[in-house]
């Protein structure tokens, strides 16, 4: 469940409180201690539903405690005095049941609170009252639970696709890389067999003329020529048989461009690790990085430094996510410390709840 649903809950609730509050309270005003007990009721739910709304991400028994006592506020107001809005702060549990609880606790949990609804209305006014007014909230709550719970699945798709989308970018621009290397090797390939051929043949011709004819200035030349082409089409071979320097900044950008949430900011102005093995680690800990801010953190923005010296290389990152108190240990982040700690490298994860991730990445260069 993201962010935005639970904003959406709070000022829907913040909104309807006001306005179920503000007539009542106002007309209220100056009348006897069921007036108090109604106006006590109203307190007391705004302070529960800020508390419960402030944590929808992190159910649990304390929370089904505290939307419990909600439904009880919403009833005890109803026994005290009734002014025939209050089932409408009903609609709000519900709203809140949506994001925590399966259909099958959240709507018997709807109808046990109308019940015990149309139980204060009978209790305040009669029967019939009770009976014209609790059937219709038990619609609208159900609406309401039923809603929710499809906006929350919608979000939950809408991060599954984010995550789907940020392995497969990361997967793209590995495997164009891999198509770039073997390229080259194909052509390196092309030159030596061909060309390189041709040219020891060549150098082997003009070897056994000199042999037979003796040697004069213009074969000699022509020697030295074939030999320089040899070791000029060697140096050419494996340099087109190398892998390149991998700009970490450009890849990043590329990863993280088709990327909604969160918004990745990436600080790695010309960038080049000349070791190849170092330059993957470091872009495989880009990636997991990435991923994990799209899968875990709730982040708006991710934030990603990455400076280079000659002792080595130090990546740090962190998001405006929630954190967490007792981060896991996932495979992710196993992988990273085991590919970094091959190369001598180390990981360090520090985060608590409710400031984010923080994440410092150090390998020494191949020299140190």
């Amino acid at each position: 469940m993201g962010p935005d649903t639970r904003r959406f809950v709070r000022l829907t609730g913040v909104l309807t409180w006001l306005l179920v509050a503000t007539p009542p309270a106002v007309e209220g005003l100056g009348k006897p201690w069921e007036f108090r007990a109604w106006l006590a009721g109203m307190i007391a739910f705004a302070a529960l539903f800020a508390w419960t709304t402030g944590r929808l991400d992190r159910p649990g028994r304390a929370l089904l405690v505290a939307l419990a006592a909600q439904s009880a506020c919403v009833i005890v107001m109803s026994a005290a005095q009734y002014h025939g809005l209050e089932g409408t702060l009903l609609v709000l549990v519900s709203l809140q049941l949506g994001l925590i609880a399966p259909r099958r606790v959240g709507l018997p949990w709807i109808a046990a609170q109308s019940l015990g609804m149309a139980w204060a209305i009978q209790h305040h006014w009669a029967l019939r009252p009770a009976l014209m007014f609790a059937p219709p909230y038990v619609g609208f709550q159900v609406l309401a639970f039923l809603m929710v719970q499809l906006l929350a699945r919608e979000a939950l798709a809408r991060e599954s696709l984010g995550r789907a989308n940020a392995e497969l970018l990361a997967t793209r621009e590995r495997l164009a890389q891999t198509a770039r290397l073997e390229e080259r090797l194909r052509i390196a390939r092309e030159l030596h067999d061909a060309m390189g051929h041709h040219l020891a043949g060549l150098s082997l011709n003009l070897e056994a003329l000199g042999q037979r004819q003796g040697s004069t200035p213009p074969l000699e030349t022509a020697r030295a020529l074939t030999r320089r082409l040899l070791d000029d089409l060697e140096s050419l071979v494996g340099t087109l048989g190398r892998e390149r320097d991998l700009d970490l900044a450009s890849a990043l950008g590329s990863l993280a461009r088709d990327i909604p949430r969160p918004r990745v900011h990436v600080s790695a102005p010309g960038l080049a690790i000349p070791d190849p093995e170092r330059a993957h680690a470091l872009w495989r800990c880009c990636q997991e990085i990435v991923t994990n801010a799209v899968k875990h953190s709730e982040a708006e923005n991710l934030w990603i430094e990455i400076r280079a010296d000659d002792a080595g290389v130090e990546l740090t990152a962190r998001d405006d996510g929630n954190g967490c108190a007792h981060p896991g240990r996932g495979h992710g982040l196993e992988g990273m410390r085991q590919r970094l700690g091959e190369l001598g490298g180390d990981l360090r994860l520090d985060t608590e709840e409710g400031v984010g991730f923080r994440i410092r990445v150090t390998l020494p260069s191949a020299a140190a």
